[in-house]
């Protein structure tokens, strides 16, 4: 799969994301032929609705069929991130927040620990969890992996 491949996909989904007020998150082309998979992740505040999915992907095949480097046929997936995608930085968070989320976060003896708390906010800097009453604040290079949690 030539990166090239992905960038067209990410150029022309971008400003379509962006109009319905999602956020791309990310954007993978696999194989090739008409089996081809172009799987393009959205999400914003709050998540998104299947509907949502099916406006960008009706929008985003159509530009796709324009496109010469995919007249050979593909599959097109538009789709939410789902609880197991990380959570890395700021716009992630936020995307998250009033959600419940598990983080590992390493110690000062590089020991991993893990928090489970309701993502309050997030700044540039770090996120902050309601956990159990108290409020922790993570800075983002202490975060060795985060994702959403199940509230069970």
């Amino acid at each position: 799969m030539p990166a090239g491949e992905n960038d067209l996909v990410r150029q022309a989904a971008a400003p379509m994301a962006h109009a319905a007020s999602l956020d791309l998150v990310d954007v993978e082309v696999k194989g090739d032929g008409p089996g081809r998979l172009v799987r393009v992740t959205v999400d914003r505040r709050g998540g998104v609705d299947v509907d949502a999915c099916q406006d960008l992907s009706r929008g985003l095949g159509a530009r796709l069929d324009e496109l010469s480097e995919f007249d050979d046929g593909y599959v097109l997936e538009v789709t939410s991130p789902g609880i197991d995608h990380p959570l890395r930085d700021q716009r992630a968070f936020d995307r998250v927040q009033g959600r419940a989320v598990l983080v590992h976060r390493r110690g000062v003896d590089a020991r991993l620990e893990q928090v489970r708390g309701t993502v309050q906010a997030a700044d540039d800097d770090a996120v902050v969890l309601s956990v159990e009453g108290s409020t922790v604040r993570i800075r983002y290079p202490e975060i060795a992996k985060a994702t959403q949690s199940l509230p069970w």
